[in-house]
């Protein structure tokens, strides 16, 4: 019945998406990040592509159109004399260095497949899955590249991805501490999502105008902590650690906020189970524990299949099939790093690493400028803040976890990249209202001495009297 109700529900909205595809857009990363499918008990059903054709098929016919603003001038004289409004498309994206990336890594990864021996049937499945993620976000670039929907779009990816750790936190006060699991039982996954989302939702409840929604959201990060805590995975407690520095360290008040963060961690410590704590021991302990000295194991691993095919590696996510031919065991390298570098080799690994960090100094930069602009703006560097912390987040997690094609990390590039492009649009309107203002005040006086020059050409008539000196 629920599965009825949620297929019905998609199929009567399907029209939207297409003819609206800003709509479909959120309603896609909503069906992909939340993945509702496994609410109703269907993991196999295919809603992200019901979603997904309609979408890039309204996008690339109807498009979205975008209120502009130019210079409207006196056609006599060409002052400047106010502002014109009119409606445009936008266009299907934004053009900029990480798109470009984005089509080289695809092409790279797709004609390397070739030439690895192995069989392109075993890949083909997570090869279109990565082409159907980078091809949204190419389109989420323009789509979402005005403020309205750039702010629409930044809640909804942030708050359809913590939806599971949101839930697990609700679960964790009602039934105390227990393992939490977000939409798969792979807890390393769930808390990698759940920490780089934890910073996009802070920050976004400090840029909303409504107080009365500020709690709301506030309360929602809180459950988020909960959730990660619940998850026991000690590559989500060690990010975690940073992101939550990260957020003291940016305050107003940095002294009360780390204290803050100490009395949380605090009461977390207390309320949390044994196996929390001895989660949190053995990162501490690391020497001494056999899993992570397996991950070690693995790391060498990569290291020994890399210089086996060191100039193009063993191909797209052949990592484990690789070393169980090679060395044995078909186990995942724990490093996104290393595993990427296995598997592109020197040649591809380094697009694919300048995508991620070209994307942090990205947004560091653009972070550093947007805290100077006016109070009003002042979401511009909340909402960067966010997503540095978030692609931090991801950096650091990926040290021991492997997810080296995350969806949520290509959808927050994009992010940037509309974001930076919604910031411009912004600062460029303003421009335009100054250089209206500055215009007409240099106006006004012109016209005043326009108006005594008839009467001072009319002669004696009209001059003043003149004082006889006889009285």
């Amino acid at each position: 019945m629920r599965f009825l109700l949620y297929a019905g529900i998609l199929f009567a909205i399907l029209p939207l998406v297409l003819t609206r595809p800003f709509f479909g857009l959120c309603v896609y990363y909503v069906v992909s990040l939340l993945q509702p499918k496994l609410l109703c008990w269907r993991g196999d059903f295919q809603d992200a592509m019901f979603v997904g054709v309609p979408l890039v098929i309204g996008a690339v016919a109807f498009g979205v159109p975008r209120l502009s603003v130019e210079l409207a001038r006196d056609a006599r004289t060409g002052r400047v004399v106010g502002l014109t409004k009119k409606l445009v498309r936008n266009p299907l994206f934004e053009m900029s260095w990480p798109l470009v990336l984005f089509v080289v890594l695809v092409s790279y990864i797709m004609i390397t497949r070739l030439f690895v021996p192995y069989p392109l049937s075993l890949t083909s499945y997570q090869f279109r899955g990565l082409c159907k993620v980078l091809l949204v976000v190419v389109l989420m670039t323009g789509l979402a590249s005005d403020l309205r929907r750039f702010r629409i779009l930044y809640i909804v990816v942030a708050l359809a991805t913590a939806f599971w750790a949101i839930k697990g936190g609700f679960k964790v006060i009602a039934l105390g501490p227990h393992q939490v699991y977000g939409r798969t039982y792979d807890n390393n996954l769930f808390a990698l999502l759940s920490v780089m989302t934890l910073p996009m939702v802070f920050y976004f409840a400090l840029s909303v105008k409504h107080a009365r929604w500020r709690p709301l959201l506030l309360l929602c990060a809180a459950m988020i902590c909960l959730g990660i805590i619940g998850s026991r995975s000690r590559a989500g407690f060690v990010a975690f650690a940073i992101v939550l520095g990260g957020m003291a360290w940016t305050s107003r008040h940095r002294l009360k906020a780390f204290l803050a963060v100490a009395a949380v961690s605090i009461v977390a410590w207390t309320m949390s189970g044994g196996e929390v704590h001895e989660r949190v021991v053995s990162i501490l302990e690391y020497r001494h524990d056999p899993s992570a000295q397996s991950r070690f194991e693995t790391w060498e691993a990569a290291r020994t299949l890399l210089e086996q095919n060191s100039a193009i590696g063993v191909g797209f996510n052949n990592f484990e099939r690789a070393k169980q031919r090679h060395v044995g065991g078909a186990k995942a390298a724990h490093n996104i790093y290393l595993q990427n570098l296995a598997e592109l080799g020197i040649v591809g690994h380094p697009i694919w690493l300048a995508i991620i960090l070209g994307t942090l100094i990205s947004v560091y930069r653009f972070m550093r400028r947007a805290h100077g602009l006016p109070q009003d703006m002042r979401w511009a560097y909340y909402w960067s803040r966010g997503l540095l912390l978030g692609l931090l987040a991801f950096c650091v997690h990926g040290l021991f976890h492997n997810e080296e094609y995350l969806e949520l990390m290509f959808v927050m590039v994009g992010l940037n990249i509309a974001l930076q492009a919604t910031t411009r649009r912004e600062l460029r309107h303003r421009r335009l209202e100054a250089a209206v203002e500055k215009a007409k005040r240099e106006w006004k006086p012109e016209v005043r001495r326009r108006r005594r020059r008839p009467l001072q050409r009319l002669g004696p008539m009209f001059s003043p009297p003149v004082a006889s000196p006889y009285g």
